[in-house]
């Protein structure tokens, strides 16, 4: 008799937990949070953001479609605080799993984003690739803006870093990868960092985080040696005179074919060098000029000079101005050297060490441009 009512109660659980949907509800019954935005103000944390408008389908009533996004701001003590101040005037429950990219503000990016990056990474429905950018105004300013673009302002900021990284122009960090950083990097890295100018959100270049906290910004205009070392597939215009007349500008796109990182450690001291093995093709002249196998070569030496200085500014920036290892040498180093590394702090030793950079170029698009042409006329 047992046996039956076990079978009987067996047969229950199982229907009621294998039959699909029992927890549906309509997606218009959540809040779809796009983006979030976290600032510090005075003891308060605050949390802005965006929320995806839902209207029934114009095919089909049983569909909804993204009409637009509305605002969220709420504030707290702490992030369960502000979190219960912002469920209490909302009238659906949130759904953070559509969250394309999380906005710190640089008042709280100075306290430090670390307990936020733990936050999206314990919370099950946030995902872990999700865009991290500091943002140079308040982030509650920033959502409220209306973009030329006609896109949500999460939307935007994703797809401008997407393009740009997928271009090698810039860097697509996530959360995952900077919680990876902080648990074997001591937490210096480098974010997207963004702003406004003239009505448009723009890319503005690198945030600096030591200890996860902000300590400085790396400009556009000199991101170019650290994408060099960091980015995943870099790929910068350069532009350089021509030897035979420095009037007359070439204008090359020039990518990385191969990169190589070796660390050395000898008396005591900690030795870096860095090998770039660069491909660029010939994309225009200011002035058109035949280009001979000789110009070739020393247009190859002046790319390989400018590049090395572009690295080498970068990495004396990092070393003086920030003491701070975002282009993560130091997991080179551990790798190779577990034992002295637990013996060193690299903090202290990363600012004094030895780091060479060694750059070769190799022309591969002359851009149909015949080597051996003559001016006819």
């Amino acid at each position: 008799m047992i046996k039956k009512y076990s079978k009987v109660c067996m047969l229950f659980i199982c229907l009621f937990i294998l039959t699909s949907c029992w927890d549906y509800r309509d997606i218009d019954k959540k809040c779809i949070v796009v983006a979030i935005g976290v600032d510090a103000v005075g003891k308060d944390i605050e949390f802005s953001g965006e929320i995806a408008q839902l209207t029934p389908s114009a095919a089909s009533q049983e569909k909804s479609q993204v009409a637009g996004v509305y605002n969220l701001l709420s504030y707290g003590k702490t992030f369960e605080e502000a979190r219960v101040n912002y469920d209490a005037v909302n009238p659906c429950s949130t759904f953070l799993g559509a969250t394309r990219v999380v906005v710190f503000g640089q008042n709280f990016a100075k306290k430090g984003i670390e307990p936020y990056l733990y936050r999206i990474n314990h919370i099950y429905d946030y995902r872990k690739t999700i865009l991290p950018v500091v943002c140079r105004e308040k982030p509650r300013e920033l959502f409220k803006m209306k973009t030329k673009k006609d896109m949500s302002v999460g939307f935007l900021i994703e797809n401008i870093l997407n393009h740009l990284a997928s271009s090698g122009k810039a860097m697509y960090p996530t959360v995952g990868e900077l919680l990876f950083n902080v648990e074997t990097g001591g937490g210096c890295y480098a974010v997207p960092y963004i702003g406004t100018e003239k009505g448009d959100i723009k890319y503005l270049g690198l945030a600096v985080m030591k200890k996860s906290k902000l300590i400085g910004e790396i400009d556009l205009e000199e991101t170019d040696g650290v994408l060099y070392i960091l980015a995943e597939k870099p790929r910068i215009v350069e532009v350089i005179p021509y030897y035979k007349n420095k009037n007359n500008n070439t204008s090359f796109r020039v990518a990385v074919k191969k990169r190589k990182i070796e660390t050395n450690y000898k008396d005591n001291e900690v030795f870096i060098q860095i090998a770039l093995d660069l491909k660029a093709e010939l994309q225009y002249q200011y002035d058109i000029q035949p280009v001979t196998d000789n110009d070739i070569k020393e247009l190859e030496k002046s790319l390989s000079e400018k590049v090395k200085n572009k690295v080498m500014l970068a990495i004396q920036k990092a070393q003086k101005e920030f003491q701070c290892d975002y282009f993560q040498f130091r997991r080179y180093f551990k790798a190779k050297y577990p034992k002295i590394y637990k013996k060193i702090k690299w903090e202290d030793v990363f600012p004094k060490m030895n780091i060479k950079v060694v750059v070769q170029t190799k022309i591969v698009n002359k851009s149909l441009a015949d080597p051996n042409a003559k001016k006819k006329y």
